[in-house]
């Protein structure tokens, strides 16, 4: 049997790449896996797992330096894999390289350029915030006008980094002489006051097969230490409702995509959806975790069986029904210093999974970005307030050993 030859640009350990079971989600005697990754990531891949290892310049914002076609040289290969966001464009410019199946560079654009998606959706009948693509902050000043409150972020931006929200003349001033924080293209639109949600399905063909929706219960607009970010499932009324409707004609304005999709989007104060953008992706946080208890399917791998050429899977072992509820929260450090790992930690068997993002010894920067945290806990409950309850109980009974520096 001739194995299949795959590129796979990972932001995660090999070890993600794996089954419950501990299967690995690429067989070896099915295919030849080419690995690019961090140099701790490429180190801690076992004998036997991958035939090749090149070691990747991956900084911690997902920016990938370097050229992909010079790092794996003229080798063939059948297929190119990636599943974090600032690695889509370019593996699918890769693909465009090596003339192999898989997303393009023109439909990853839809799906990662805040400025491209929202003209696509909203050709498509899609409510999408009003926007303008700037080049400074100045240039937001009339939005402001009309609006009274803007959100201004970087185009391609990921993880709720570099996001402003302008409530007045003098912040936006004040953001004007500070600067943007990067070269990236910005764009300002319109602030939509009300709840924020988001929806990760598992989709084909521009149809979802399994979704979860959730909601956000605090700001992504800033992270400060010993905070935190948490969401929740929704539970059985007309919320839940109108935002799986919203998500079907979302995603039916993508009828070339299959793979796993993460969409984001307001409920106004008047109860409408409003697009704020879409990720061709799985989540990141407590997602995956939650979202396979649920649904029984891993996101990670039904992102990549449409980038192998196979299909997504439809179904899987359902949660019970009486603890259909899950949710998440990304706990931020309490201090600043060196990590040394969890004096005390809960114990339960509703605590679906607690990760510390953090190894033993590394030093715990301040929180800039919305996975910046020093524990990640997923929980079940019987609906959205126990879980919320649980949630709180993590935190509380949670003790991080951090030393000073």
């Amino acid at each position: 049997m001739t194995r299949q030859r795959v590129v796979l640009v990972s932001h995660v350990g090999y070890d993600a790449y794996h089954h419950d079971d501990g299967s690995p989600f690429f067989p070896p005697d099915e295919f030849d896996v080419t690995l690019l990754a961090r140099p701790r990531d490429i180190a801690r891949v076992t004998p036997g797992q991958v035939g090749r290892r090149i070691p990747v310049d991956i900084h911690p914002t997902g920016e990938l330096a370097g050229s992909l076609p010079e790092l794996i040289g003229d080798s063939g290969f059948d297929w190119v894999v990636a599943t974090q966001e600032r690695l889509l464009l370019p593996a699918a410019s890769l693909r465009e390289t090596l003339g192999v199946g898989g997303m393009g560079t023109e439909h990853t654009l839809l799906l990662r350029d805040k400025t491209a998606m929202k003209r696509h959706f909203s050709a498509h009948g899609i409510r999408v915030p009003e926007f303008m693509e700037i080049s400074e902050p100045a240039q937001a000043a009339d939005l402001l006008d009309t609006f009274g409150r803007i959100v201004i972020k970087p185009v391609l931006g990921s993880s709720s980094m570099d996001v402003h929200i302008v409530r007045d003349r003098s912040e936006l001033k004040t953001l004007q002489q500070q600067g943007f924080a990067g070269a990236d293209r910005y764009e300002a639109e319109e602030f939509i006051a009300g709840r924020q949600f988001h929806i990760d399905s598992v989709v084909s063909d521009g149809v979802p097969v399994a979704t979860s929706v959730s909601q956000y219960l605090d700001s992504h607009e800033a992270f400060p230490l010993d905070g935190q970010v948490r969401s929740h499932t929704l539970d059985d009324g007309p919320d839940l409702d109108v935002l799986l409707e919203f998500n079907r004609a979302v995603l039916a304005a993508i009828t070339w995509f299959s793979g796993v999709t993460h969409l984001e989007v307001f409920l106004d104060d008047g109860g409408t959806p409003v697009f704020c953008e879409l990720g061709g992706r799985p989540g990141g946080a407590g997602i995956d975790t939650t979202f396979r208890y649920r649904h029984g399917i891993s996101l990670l791998y039904a992102s990549i069986l449409p980038q192998i050429g196979r299909t997504v899977p439809d179904r899987g072992k359902q949660a019970p029904a009486d603890q259909p509820a899950t949710g998440w929260s990304m706990i931020y450090p309490p201090r600043l210093g060196r990590f040394r790992g969890f004096e005390a930690s809960p114990r339960a068997d509703w605590l679906l999974q607690l990760t510390a993002p953090y190894r033993p010894g590394e030093l715990v920067r301040e929180p800039r970005q919305a996975k910046d945290a020093i524990a990640v806990a997923s929980v079940r409950g019987k609906d959205a307030r126990e879980v919320v309850d649980r949630l709180a109980r993590v935190k509380s009974e949670l003790v991080v050993s951090i030393t000073p520096e």
